[in-house]
């Protein structure tokens, strides 16, 4: 029996999920080690989470990559994403204009469009490949 297909806000999950993990493999150097952006702790990308600045419950900025960087579990989880040290490391980052932007477009409505969202999740499964050749060393 088929399976059914995937529903948007499904799919859009996958493509968060693999957003994340492709932001941690980036951020990782040749070791896979990477930073958390709040502590400045470092740890292998697989054991930290991809903590979003703007919370990924505000759908206009669930998938994108600026909003999302390595963070370790104890700050992600535990001390509500550190927002302080978050913020500061965003203005560094990308400029007080863009972390005003984010905070102030996170409640624009998206209407995920099916396709889109399903190229997406194409392209992000081969930069993930891309970044695996490269922690791999090849």
């Amino acid at each position: 029996m088929p399976r059914k297909p995937k529903s948007t806000p499904q799919l859009v999950n996958e493509a968060a999920e693999l957003t994340q993990r492709l932001v941690r493999m980036k951020a990782a150097n040749q070791f896979g080690i990477a930073q958390c952006v709040s502590c400045g702790s470092f740890n292998d990308y697989k054991k930290m989470d991809g903590g979003h600045f703007i919370s990924r419950k505000y759908a206009f900025h669930k998938l994108r990559e600026e909003n999302i960087h390595p963070q370790c579990k104890q700050c992600n989880r535990f001390f509500s994403g550190c927002h302080d040290d978050y913020r500061r490391y965003m203005v560094d980052m990308y400029g007080e204009d863009f972390v005003d932007w984010l905070t102030e477009t996170k409640w624009t409505i998206v209407k995920w469009n099916r396709n889109d969202v399903m190229d997406q999740i194409v392209e992000l499964k081969q930069r993930i490949k891309d970044q695996e050749a490269r922690l791999a060393g090849m």
